[in-house]
Parts: structure tokens; C-alpha cells; sequence
């Protein structure tokens, strides 16, 4: 292992790391520091068929949507580990496994949604530093209604 592997791996979870404080802040927005403007997001293992996210602003989008203040979600809480990083210069594989809270709010108070999977992804390495380009993301496990991830209907 080269310095210059740790360095790029270390900052490379660094991305997952911020990415956990941006979704449990909802502070959406600052998405810019983990993904590429261009980055795409499948989603369809996890969600459903065509749940494909073409750029960092419909991810942000859908975020807002999902996880906002407006939605069924209250407090999250995401943690990740197990990083599987593979660097070759500035392009990056990573395998991330990640573990999900999500409490209810509004109709769902009282209620959890729990989620275990990974996040497989491309990264590149940026002026700014290390950004996701494209997520393919799975759910291994999950607990509770799915609902509690959700626009509010009405």
C-alpha cells in the first residue's frame, strides 16, 4: 500500500462520513460535497423498478421530498462501514455498507424504518476533492414502513 492510496482512501470515506452528517442535518443542499453535478443514482433494487436519479439535483430533489421537513420523516440517523476502497489514479470503486434510522412524523409518528445495504459507487477525484459520479444502491434488510421515507400524500 502506497501513502498516496491512504491519503485518497482515507478522504474517500470521508465522503460517506459527510454524506451521513448531510442527510441526518437535512441539509440537503450541501449535496455538492459528495456528489458530482452529473452523478447518477440506481435505485431500483432498493425502491422499485425505474427509480433512477440522473443528476445531483434530482437526488437533492428527491431528498427534500422524502426526508424533508415536509415528509414523513422525522430524525434519521445514518451510519456506514465496512469500506471495500480500490483507487486507480483519479477514479475510485468503492463498497460501502451503510445502516439507516428513520423516525416517523405527522400520520407516522411512533413509527421506525430501519435499513441495512451498501452503496456501490464511482467516485472522482475533483478540484474540490474526492465525489460520488454514480450510486448503485441496495437494501439487504430493512424494518418497519417504508412509508416513514416518503412525500406526505394530501
Amino acid at each position: 500500500m502506497s501513502l498516496q492510496y491512504l491519503i485518497d482512501k482515507d478522504a474517500i470515506e470521508q465522503v460517506y462520513v459527510r454524506y451521513c452528517e448531510i442527510v441526518d442535518a437535512k441539509t440537503f443542499d450541501d449535496m455538492h460535497e459528495v456528489f458530482t453535478e452529473d452523478a447518477t443514482g440506481d435505485y431500483t433494487q432498493a425502491l422499485g423498478p425505474g427509480v433512477i436519479s440522473p443528476d445531483r439535483a434530482s437526488l437533492i430533489a428527491s431528498m427534500h421530498a422524502n426526508l424533508g421537513p415536509d415528509s414523513n420523516c422525522g430524525a434519521t440517523h445514518h451510519n456506514v462501514g465496512n469500506f471495500r476502497v480500490r483507487v486507480d489514479g483519479d477514479h475510485a470503486h468503492a463498497k460501502v455498507h451503510y445502516y439507516a434510522e428513520h423516525l416517523g412524523q405527522g400520520d407516522y409518528a411512533g413509527e421506525q424504518y430501519s435499513m441495512w445495504g451498501q452503496y456501490e459507487d464511482d467516485l472522482v477525484r475533483t478540484v474540490d476533492g474526492w465525489r460520488v459520479k454514480a450510486r448503485v444502491y441496495t437494501c439487504a434488510l430493512s424494518r418497519g414502513p417504508t412509508a416513514v421515507t416518503s412525500a406526505r400524500v394530501g
